[in-house]
């Protein structure tokens, strides 16, 4: 059996499987074609050690790491941001960062600020957005909204969470025709004067997970374009608080635990 070291980390309640593969040791243990495998089976909760997502810190030329995040199903995303704050803390725990710079993720780099366990993500602003369409689930009619941010997001604004089962209804709205074939992400948001509560169902978990750092990002943003809020954003899921910060570029800052250090054998 050969070892592989991991860290357990979490972001307000996501939590991720950080790799150092900073001297691409999986790329000579693991084929590529086996990766999805050995995804699924690590951050399974029986199998493995359980988590939401897994993360590889890899050499990235002209930045001081690379990050490379699949979900717990196997596949590879562009983009994750709680995983991206939870990254930045782990890479300043080995001392390969200092607290403000950029890393590079799949979808390009990302600016990072580093202040003890919060850490602040820069992004890009999002693309293909498409504001105000229907959809119609089980004969009722949802008022929805969709952008990517390095992920797809629908945002769909909700007057109470207390009749809505988020996992069925966003399943269905990830699988919906008007996403085929890659599926989207499905954000369900209420909003308190200026903050925003946000539920999200994460495609590639295939469940709610307690939080989501892009979907807090797209909900923040399509808040602010619908005069909803204004930035700042205070945004509250059930792993806890983030807050969003909407100039030229996109900022998304919150807590990062490092969980534990463990051992998973191949």
């Amino acid at each position: 059996m050969k070892p592989i070291f991991f860290t357990k980390t979490e972001g307000s309640g996501n939590d991720f499987l950080i790799i150092n593969n900073h001297d691409n040791f999986i790329n000579e243990l693991i084929p590529e074609p086996a990766l999805p495998e050995f995804i699924k089976k690590i951050a399974n909760q029986h199998l493995g050690a359980g988590a939401d997502g897994v993360i590889f810190l890899d050499p990235a030329k002209d930045y001081p790491f690379g990050m490379r995040y699949f979900n717990k199903d196997g596949g590879e995303a562009n983009m994750c941001l709680n995983g991206a704050r939870c990254i930045v803390n782990y890479a300043y725990r080995l001392g390969i960062i200092e607290e403000k710079g950029k890393f590079l993720s799949a979808s390009g780099p990302l600016g990072f600020y580093y202040q003890g366990r919060s850490v602040s993500i820069e992004v890009p602003n999002p693309v293909d957005i498409k504001m105000n369409f229907t959809l119609t689930i089980s004969r009722k009619k949802y008022r929805a909204n969709y952008l990517r941010l390095g992920v797809p997001h629908c945002v769909i604004f909700v007057d109470s969470f207390d009749k809505l089962d988020v996992k069925e209804v966003g399943q269905t709205i990830r699988n919906h025709k008007t996403f085929k074939p890659e599926g989207t992400n499905v954000d369900f948001v209420m909003n308190d004067g200026n903050t925003l509560f946000v539920r999200t169902y994460e495609k590639g978990v295939e469940d709610e997970t307690l939080s989501c750092g892009s979907g807090v990002l797209a909900s923040s943003y399509i808040a602010t374009k619908l005069f909803i809020v204004q930035s700042p954003v205070t945004c509250k899921t059930k792993g806890g608080e983030l807050l969003v910060v909407i100039k030229d570029k996109l900022y998304l800052e919150g807590p990062s635990s490092i969980v534990y250090d463990g051992v998973f054998y191949i």
